[in-house]
């Protein structure tokens, strides 16, 4: 919607890597190209009309105060052991691949179809194939000196102003950022800045945020096997190091956890920490709670994340290297995922301006 009336040719978008190459072979058919055209324009139409419609309702009816969710703050806040910044270099690929979730790797990703884990414990020669293929790239990942697991983090006082997340100094004092979250018109009514204090409540609040990042050489690297004609290790490479990122800030957020005496119980599973089973949330910008990617800059600077890790912004708020996660984190016990309407966005983009 924002891209194609700047641009003249067909836009279309895919929603993963498996779903671009069959886009691509699309493209290359001159009558199905064709149809996409047609399928595309009928859509857009719908988007327009009920964006208009959506933009009257709202014009009639402003909601211009929306009652907060009631989040309880009856309850210790717990202190983390320090407010230094903590950075991790060349962490153990291996302590970081068992946090691999197989369902995003191997179904989303690579494709697979079914139950990939249950189809390991039959021994189905298919998935045993595409496990091994993947071990084959994670010892190419560990022997390569340019693909290192590094990290930066760090606990900060923090408290709350309406939907503003004020981020301080150690002096608890010194405002060093302002987040601004959208909040919910409808169903709970949540936002992100509800899970810390308000400000004038006795006692102080924390928050911890972090980046973790696999790189800088996977591009470079996935790029040689693919003009070699290895065109599945290339990919397997390329979705192996934004999984093992995600996996590291899986595994960091758990020690974050610990670190903040709010750590999980011995008989934590990987499944149940693939299933958020634990105390607090972690929140990443470009996603429904916070789908504002310009506030990465903000992030960004309360971490040095360029100058202690080396992984950059783009213009479009992405980081480079691709293979990087960074989030908020809040320990909240009633901290939750949830989404944003689209008029909440656009809301929230009213009032950024």
């Amino acid at each position: 919607m924002r891209i194609a009336p700047e641009y003249g040719g067909l836009v279309a978008y895919a929603q993963d890597a498996m779903s671009g190459l069959a886009l691509a072979n699309t493209l290359q058919d001159a009558d199905e190209r064709q149809k996409l055209a047609a399928d595309i324009e009928t859509e857009t139409d719908e988007l327009i009309r009920s964006a208009q419609a959506r933009e009257s309702a709202e014009a009639s009816n402003p909601v211009s105060d929306v009652a907060p969710a009631q989040i309880s703050h009856n309850l210790e806040v717990p202190n983390p052991p320090d407010l230094r910044l903590h950075v991790l270099h060349d962490y153990d690929l291996n302590e970081i691949f068992p946090y691999i979730n197989p369902q995003m790797l191997y179904v989303r990703h690579l494709g697979y179809k079914g139950r990939f884990e249950e189809a390991l414990q039959r021994e189905e020669s298919d998935a045993l194939e595409l496990r091994d293929s993947v071990r084959k790239v994670e010892d190419i990942m560990l022997a390569h000196p340019g693909i290192r697991a590094n990290a930066v983090f760090k606990f900060f006082p923090c408290r709350s102003d309406g939907q503003s997340l004020l981020v301080f100094a150690p002096d608890g004092e010194t405002i060093l950022e302002r987040f601004y979250f959208g909040r919910q018109s409808q169903r709970e009514g949540l936002c992100l800045a509800d899970y810390a204090r308000p400000v004038g409540a006795g006692q102080p609040d924390y928050v911890a945020m972090f980046t973790t990042t696999v790189g800088p050489a996977v591009r470079t690297l996935a790029d040689e096997m693919r003009d070699r004609g290895e065109f599945l290790n290339s990919h397997i490479l390329q979705v192996l190091a934004l999984e093992s990122a995600e996996a590291f800030a899986e595994l960091l957020h758990k020690q974050i956890r610990q670190m903040w005496g709010i750590g999980d119980p011995a008989s934590l599973t990987f499944q149940d920490l693939f299933r958020t089973q634990y105390l607090g949330r972690r929140y990443s910008f470009g996603y429904p709670a916070c789908p504002r990617l310009e506030d990465q800059e903000q992030l960004f600077r309360l971490l040095d994340v360029t100058g202690n890790i080396g992984v950059e912004l783009t213009e479009g708020y992405m980081m480079d290297p691709e293979g990087s996660v960074s989030a908020i984190v809040f320990h909240h016990p009633e901290a939750k995922y949830f989404n944003l309407s689209e008029q909440d966005i656009e809301r929230l983009e009213r009032d950024n301006l």
